[in-house]
């Protein structure tokens, strides 16, 4: 009889009742059915190849059977052995959730990283670019183009200009002279005498008598719309 020694694992026992049998691997699927892949699963304990467990709980059994094997402790070993493998497998897994949450916080972190370096790059070409050759060529350009414009407007603004008006006395007269809005001056004329007056924006006469005197402005003889004898307000220009 064979020993059922706890220590052995459910494959093995059951491969020692088989050898002891004289029973060989073909005869013993034949009998249970069971395909001989399958049973050289069985007998090598391949947990992990071995189709889901209630499957391989009857395989067990009648495998068991065929060899006059006990079942129940062969189902028992095996549930034993897939209890162990189960923890073993266990924290490998915990292990590789671990891992792979680490992972994705560096490829987070990484990401990050490489989105912060990407913008600052984008940043410094938009600046370049905004700063670059051709920018300056349009700044240089929009500078000449005001410079021009400032030295067009000084060249369309007309110089001061300095105004000129002679009054020649013809006849004696009183004359009554405001020059560019200052305060008036007054003068008695006799005939013969010349004033020459200069101004920027303009003059304003009263004179006695329109016909007692004559006027140059720039050079140019001015007349007086008024008749002679009587007295004229004059506006110049």
């Amino acid at each position: 009889m064979i020993s059922e020694n706890k220590s052995f694992s459910f494959g093995h026992y059951l491969q020692a009742f088989r050898i002891e049998k004289g029973i060989g691997l073909e005869e013993l699927s034949r009998e249970t059915k069971i395909g001989i892949d399958c049973l050289s699963l069985i007998e090598n304990e391949q947990v992990d190849k071995l189709p889901p467990e209630v499957f391989v709980k009857g395989f067990l059994r009648s495998y068991a059977k065929a060899v006059d094997a006990d079942g129940d402790e062969a189902v028992r070993r095996y549930l034993a052995s897939i209890g162990v493998i189960n923890k073993m497998i266990k924290p490998e897994k915990v292990l590789n959730k671990a891992g792979l949450r680490y992972w994705h916080k560096i490829f987070l972190i990484f990401g990050a990283f490489l989105c912060i370096v990407i913008i600052s790059v984008a940043s410094v070409y938009d600046l370049s670019d905004k700063t670059g050759p051709a920018e300056i060529i349009k700044q240089k350009n929009r500078s000449a183009d005001i410079k021009q414009k400032v030295i067009d407007e000084k060249s369309l603004k007309k110089p001061d200009e300095k105004l000129s008006l002679k009054v020649l006395a013809v006849k004696d007269t009183w004359l009554k002279l405001i020059i560019d809005g200052q305060n008036p001056k007054e003068y008695i004329l006799k005939s013969g005498d010349l004033l020459e007056l200069n101004a920027s924006s303009g003059y304003n006469l009263l004179v006695g008598d329109a016909g007692a005197i004559k006027l140059s402005f720039n050079e140019k003889a001015y007349d007086i719309a008024r008749e002679s004898g009587r007295a004229a307000n004059i506006q110049i220009p």
